[in-house]
C-alpha cells in the first residue's frame, strides 16, 4: 500500500526498542501506554487491562460503518530478559548495514511496529471501512498469556470474524501451535543429618532418579504421538530447588517441567503420566512424590481452509509477489486464547520477517531485525486489512 511510510514505521520501531519490557519481571506500562496514545491520536478507541500493577496490556479498536468482515491483530509487547554478549545497546534501536538491534526487534517489537504502521496506512488511505480492525498489543506472552491476552478475553467477549498473531513466520502460516503444561514435581523425603547419612531419607538424591525415569521413559511415548504439521510432544526439566543448609539432608525437593503438548492431550493425562513415572522411580525409599500443574497452554488449531489463512495467502501473494506455506509452531503463542476461547478462527502470520530460516530470533545477543522486511510485513498487513475490513 503506497500510504505505508517505512521511515516512519522504523521510527516507531527504535521508540519501542528503547522502552523497556523485560519479561521477567514484566513491566510493560511503559510501551503500552505509548502505543495506546499513539492509537489513540489515529482515531482509535483505547482501553487498557492491567490485572497487577505494571503488567499493561492495549486494547484499540477502529469501528467501521458496519456490514463489513472484522479482524484482529494480536502482538505480545513483553520480551525476553536482555542477558549478556551484546556488542551493542540492546535498548538502542541502533539501525547498521540495513539492520535493526535491540531487545525484541525479532520477538516481537518489530511485529508491533508493522501492525501499528499497517493500520495508521489503512486510515490514511481514506478507504470506506466497513469492518471493525481491533488491535491487541498484550503484556506476558513469553510467560503464557495469563497476564495478557488471556486476562483481557476473560474481561471483554472480543468479537471479530478472524485473528491473526503476528508473531515472526516469514513466508509461512502457523495453523496450529503446539500446548505446554509446565508441572511442578515434589519429592518429600525425611530430614536428617548429613553426617548420619542412614539418619533421613534424601529428597535431592531421590529426584535425580525421578529425572533418571522420565528422561527414559517419556521420549518412547512421545514418539508413538504424531501430528500432521506440529512435532511430537517433549519435555524439559527448567528449574530445580531443594535443600535447606549442606550438612542436613533434603526433605523436600521440587523440579517444574516444561512439557510441550498436541492437540488433544489433556492436562490431567499429562500429569498423570509423569506421576506414574515419578512413583515407580522411587518406590519402596519411604519417600513421596507429588505431581501438580502450575501453568497450562492450550495447544490450537484451525483448518487449512479456513478464512484466515487464505486472506494471509493474498496479502503476501499481492505485496510480494511469494506464496506461503502452511506450517504449524512448535512453541506456544496466544493464537489459543481467540480461537479455543472466543471461537475466533486465528492463525500466526508474521511476514516481516522475511529472512527467517529457522532457529530463535531472539534470545541470542545483538538480537535484530532487516530494515527491509519491517517495512514489507507492513505493507502486507496493510493489504490485509484493506482486503478484510474494507
Amino acid at each position: 500500500m503506497q500510504y505505508v511510510r517505512g521511515d516512519e514505521v522504523i521510527a516507531l520501531l527504535q521508540e519501542i526498542l528503547r522502552i523497556r519490557s523485560e519479561n521477567p519481571p514484566g513491566n510493560e506500562r511503559d510501551v503500552a501506554y505509548h502505543l495506546g496514545e499513539r492509537l489513540r491520536r489515529s482515531g482509535f478507541d483505547v482501553s487498557y487491562f492491567e490485572p497487577e500493577p505494571l503488567r499493561t496490556s492495549v486494547v484499540a479498536i477502529l469501528k467501521g460503518t458496519g456490514g463489513g468482515r472484522s479482524l484482529i491483530l494480536n502482538g505480545h509487547i513483553d520480551t525476553g530478559p536482555v542477558g549478556e554478549g551484546w556488542t551493542r545497546d540492546p535498548l538502542g534501536g541502533q539501525v547498521e548495514d540495513g539492520k535493526i538491534y535491540g531487545r525484541g526487534a525479532g520477538d516481537m517489537k518489530s511485529g508491533i511496529a508493522a501492525m501499528v504502521g499497517a493500520a495508521e496506512a489503512v486510515i490514511a488511505s481514506g478507504m470506506r471501512r466497513r469492518g471493525d480492525l481491533i488491535l491487541m498489543l498484550v503484556a506476558d506472552e513469553s510467560s503464557g498469556g495469563h497476564k495478557g491476552t488471556g486476562y483481557v478475553v476473560r474481561q471483554v467477549k472480543l468479537k471479530a470474524d478472524m485473528a491473526v498473531v503476528c508473531e515472526p513466520s516469514g513466508t509461512h502460516i502457523a495453523i496450529a501451535h503446539r500446548g505446554v503444561v509446565w508441572v511442578e514435581v515434589e519429592v518429600r523425603g525425611k530430614s536428617g543429618q548429613a553426617a548420619r547419612p542412614w539418619s533421613g531419607v534424601n529428597a535431592i538424591s531421590l529426584m535425580g532418579r525421578v529425572i533418571t525415569a522420565l528422561d527414559a521413559t517419556l521420549p518412547g511415548h512421545f514418539a508413538k504421538r504424531t501430528h500432521e504439521i506440529l512435532p511430537s510432544p517433549t519435555h524439559s526439566f527448567g528449574t530445580i530447588a531443594g535443600g535447606i543448609k549442606p550438612n542436613v539432608i533434603a526433605e523436600a525437593c521440587r523440579v517444574v517441567i516444561d512439557r510441550r503438548t498436541l492437540p488433544g492431550e489433556s492436562v490431567d493425562d499429562v500429569v498423570d503420566e509423569i506421576q506414574r513415572i515419578a512413583e515407580e522411580a522411587i518406590a519402596g525409599t519411604g519417600a513421596r512424590v507429588q505431581s501438580r500443574p502450575v501453568m497450562v497452554v492450550e495447544p490450537s488449531e484451525v483448518p487449512a481452509d479456513s478464512e484466515p489463512v487464505n486472506r494471509c495467502r493474498e496479502a503476501l501473494r499481492a505485496v510480494t509477489g511469494m506464496e506461503a506455506k502452511l506450517a504449524g509452531a512448535g512453541g506456544f503463542t496466544d493464537a489459543h486464547w481467540l480461537n479455543n476461547n472466543l471461537g475466533i478462527p486465528t492463525v500466526v502470520f508474521g511476514p516481516w520477517y522475511l529472512h527467517l530460516t529457522g532457529g530463535s530470533v531472539s534470545d541470542i545477543p545483538d538480537e535484530f531485525n532487516y530494515v527491509e522486511d519491517v517495512v514489507t510485513g507492513t505493507r502486507v498487513y496493510a493489504h490485509l486489512i484493506a482486503d478484510v475490513i474494507g
